[in-house]
């Protein structure tokens, strides 16, 4: 799986917005083109969660079908218990969410897209792959 890429919720928020994060709105196409998109029940539940209408929702839900699924087993629950406990010793404290989608990626070899600084202080500390994004210069 080390070719697929877990989009985080974050990302699909600034997907799916109207205006601006053009390049994670380019990467995240890419990805859906290539088949590369990876995703995990937590980022389902958060992107359903806040859909604004019925509609909004059908539209997440049909963008989200045939992705790659990452089960979650209980070992990973165990290894995201002790991420979160060795982040906590160094000074680290980040969403046990965001905390459990850094041990999915690094257990099934994919690197994260996101938007959220939580994931680039995990990656200091951890074997967490970062998407590379083609930041406007």
């Amino acid at each position: 799986m080390e070719n697929l890429v877990l989009v985080d919720t974050s990302a699909w928020i600034c997907f799916f917005a109207r205006k601006g994060f053009i390049e994670i709105k380019e990467a995240v196409s890419t990805l859906l083109d290539n088949n590369s998109v990876a995703i995990a029940g937590p980022i389902i539940v958060e992107l359903i969660q806040g859909a604004r209408t019925e509609k909004e929702k059908e539209i997440i839900k049909s963008k989200i079908k045939g992705l790659h699924w990452l089960k979650i087993t209980d070992e990973h629950w165990r290894k995201t218990a002790e991420l979160s406990f060795s982040l906590r010793r160094k000074g680290v404290t980040i969403s046990a969410i965001d905390s459990l989608l850094s041990t999915i990626a690094i257990e099934y070899n994919c690197s994260i897209l996101h938007n959220d600084s939580d994931f680039d202080i995990i990656a200091k500390h951890t074997s967490l792959r970062l998407f590379p994004l083609n930041k406007p210069t």
